[in-house]
C-alpha cells in the first residue's frame, strides 16, 4: 500500500456576523475622512489664492509707482509744452486774438488762457467719463468660478452625508 498523503484541507470558519454598528462606524469614518480631505483641499485653495493675491499686490504696487512717476513727468512736460504754445500763439496771433475777444474785454493773454482751459476741461471731462466706467469683464472670473464649483462640490458631499446618516 502506498502511503497516502493527506492534503491539508482549508479550515472553514463559520461566517462572522458583524454588528451593524461597525458598518456605520466605517461609513462614519469614511465620511469624516472625506470631510477632512475636502477641508484640506479648500485650505490649499485658500492658501494659493492668498499667494496669488500677494503677488498681484506686489505687481500692482510696482505698476502704481511707475505710473505715478510717469504721470508726474508727463504732466510737467505737458505744462512746459503749454507754456511754449502760449508764447508762440501770443507772438504770432496776438493781434487776431485781441480783435476776436475785444467785445468780452479780455486782453490776448487772458483770452488765450481761457480758450486753452476750456479745451482742456472738455478733454478732461471726456476721459473722466471713460475712467469712471466699470470694466466690461468681471475681474477674477476664473477664480470665482472655481470657488463656486468647489462650494457646490462640498455642498453635494455634505448633502450625501446627511442623506446617508
Amino acid at each position: 500500500m502506498e502511503p497516502t498523503q493527506q492534503q491539508p484541507q482549508p479550515q472553514q470558519r463559520p461566517p462572522v456576523r458583524r454588528h451593524q454598528a461597525s458598518g456605520i462606524d466605517g461609513l462614519k469614518q469614511s465620511a469624516m475622512s472625506l470631510k477632512d480631505s475636502s477641508l484640506g483641499y479648500m485650505q490649499a485653495k485658500t492658501e494659493l489664492a492668498a499667494i496669488e493675491a500677494k503677488e498681484a499686490a506686489t505687481y500692482a504696487k510696482q505698476k502704481i509707482s511707475v505710473g505715478v512717476i510717469t504721470a508726474f513727468l508727463g504732466l510737467f512736460s505737458y505744462a512746459l509744452f503749454l507754456l511754449l504754445a502760449y508764447g508762440v500763439i501770443i507772438q504770432f496771433a496776438g493781434e487776431y486774438i485781441r480783435k476776436i475777444f475785444k467785445p468780452i474785454y479780455l486782453n490776448e493773454s487772458n483770452a488765450l488762457i481761457l480758450v486753452m482751459m476750456v479745451f482742456h476741461l472738455f478733454l478732461f471731462l471726456i476721459y473722466l467719463i471713460k475712467f469712471s466706467k466699470k470694466p466690461k469683464e468681471e475681474l477674477f472670473s476664473l477664480t470665482k468660478s472655481e470657488f463656486q464649483k468647489d462650494k457646490q462640490w462640498l455642498a453635494e458631499i455634505n448633502e450625501s452625508q446627511r442623506n446617508g446618516n
